[in-house]
């Protein structure tokens, strides 16, 4: 080991030495991520931008899912080799007044949370009033899934979570990919549809739909590409799980103290990491982790995004129909309907899980979310640590949840307003954030691949023009 180097790696598991079945074990938090972003991205404005746009809008959907998966990783093996949250490293590597860069960043994530438990609340809140015949009102019914949720959450534990949203996802893979299948769908059309181009309305969604039509474009577009993989609020939580999964650094008995010499080791030098090469064997090895973690996640929401976006453009488009108003999932029943009527109940089941394990995943983010932006920051939150700060997020977004809901904002407005901060704006930030931490922190020998560095680049600059064309074209600066 070289000199100042702090550590050794622990012995990688075996199972990362042996063939695909050994690897599989290496998932949990990617399917967590999965789920919390599930519900509402492919779920639901998955097939509202088909219906609106056709196979057309397929291109962009897919190329903000791509752009968050890159972003995700170069955020994963970050911690996995080094122990360190990058949030943490963040706070003292960029130039100006100590820790702005992640409180900025934490700023975005908070202010978003309130808007995915309020919009997730109110489409479960929608689609439940409709099956009990309007008994309750969907602000009611928002209620009891936020309250309800909370309290089974409280009851709960991590590996709980985690086994019951793999079940979810890799339910929603097979279900919709069988459902894509049977509709047959225009195979040549999707291609065409990955190929970029600028949407428009068509005559009959400004005749049928005037107030979708009244939407900017590209606001429309950022509500797309900030739900599809989630945001900022979502990734500073997952990268967290990581602490519990005993990967990389993590595995070692005297872990505690090398994260405090780690977390105080100053910016004008590499971090002290081992080099020799059977040290970057092993910790290259352990990467293999943090790859099938997020491959495999990252794989599911595309093909659930892939389906999704294909079915609405053939069911939904050809027909005219829009998710919107007050019909926001009664449409997408036509996804399993078409083989046969009583399958209606098995779509709204479908839903359900989709939209009940979002809500459950990112109320076990969220304060994980909290705790790695500001833990840096300020020691009361390292005192009190990740369950000590989860009393603190829990009524604040209940409140802020409660408050959209009942204070009557549509959710196509309340989750916008979350993709465009934390889904768009706070992604591309971090994407570019990351590369630079590591050729400023990484020894030569642990940093990623050109190819993977140039692709999180790409996605750092897709994700904020997205933001900025957003932003521009809603204050009149674009046509």
């Amino acid at each position: 080991m070289s000199e100042k180097a702090l550590f050794k790696y622990p012995e990688p598991d075996e199972r990362l030495l042996g063939g695909w079945k050994g690897l599989l074990a290496f998932m949990g938090p990617g399917f967590i991520l999965a789920s919390a972003t599930v519900g509402s991205g492919e779920v639901f404005f998955a097939p509202r931008g088909a219906a609106i746009f056709g196979y057309g809008i397929l291109w962009c959907l897919l190329l903000g899912a791509l752009a968050k998966g890159f972003m995700s990783y170069s955020g994963t093996r970050y911690i996995v080799l080094t122990g360190e949250h990058p949030v943490a490293r963040w706070g003292q590597l960029f130039p100006g007044p100590k820790n702005w860069f992640p409180v900025l960043m934490g700023l975005l994530a908070i202010a978003s949370f309130p808007s995915w438990v309020g919009g997730l609340a109110n489409l479960l809140g929608n689609m439940t009033m409709m099956l009990t015949g309007g008994s309750l009102s969907v602000p009611l019914w928002a209620t009891i899934y936020i309250l309800g949720t909370l309290a089974i959450v409280l009851a709960g534990g991590y590996s709980w979570v985690e086994k019951s949203q793999t079940a979810i996802v890799v339910t929603m893979v097979i279900t919709t990919l069988i459902a894509l299948f049977a509709s047959k769908p225009a195979w040549g059309q999707i291609l065409l549809g990955m190929i970029p181009s600028l949407p428009v309305y068509e005559p009959w969604v400004v005749a049928k739909y005037p107030d979708v039509a009244s939407r900017k474009i590209w606001l429309e577009m950022v509500a797309y590409v900030g739900a599809i993989g989630g945001g900022i609020y979502d990734y500073i939580g997952y990268v967290g799980l990581y602490r519990a999964k005993g990967w990389g650094v993590f595995g070692l008995p005297n872990f505690r103290e090398i994260e405090e010499k780690i977390l105080t080791a100053k910016c004008d030098k590499t971090l002290p990491l081992p080099t020799e090469k059977e040290e970057v064997t092993k910790a290259m090895t352990w990467l293999k982790a943090a790859q099938v973690d997020t491959t495999v996640s990252f794989g599911a929401l595309l093909l659930i995004t892939v389906a999704f976006t294909a079915l609405g453009a053939a069911m939904l488009h050809t027909a005219q129909l829009i998710p919107a108003g007050n019909k926001l999932l009664e449409h997408q029943a036509r996804f399993l309907t078409f083989l046969h009527p009583s399958l209606v109940y098995l779509y709204y089941l479908g839903v359900w899980c989709a939209l009940w394990g979002t809500l459950y995943s990112i109320m076990e983010l969220y304060p994980s979310t909290t705790y790695e932006t500001f833990a840096p920051v300020f020691k009361w939150v390292r005192e009190k640590g990740r369950q000590g700060c989860a009393k603190f997020v829990y009524v604040y977004i209940v409140a802020v949840g409660l408050a959209y809901n009942w204070f009557g904002f549509n959710v196509v407005t309340i989750l916008t307003i979350g993709g465009l901060l934390g889904g768009t704006l706070g992604c591309g930030l971090w994407a570019l954030a990351q590369v630079w931490t590591e050729s400023r922190m990484l020894p030569l020998e642990y940093r990623m691949a050109p190819w993977v560095r140039y692709a999180t680049i790409a996605s750092g600059l897709f994700l904020l023009t997205m933001a900025a064309l957003s932003i521009g074209q809603q204050f009149g600066f674009i046509k």
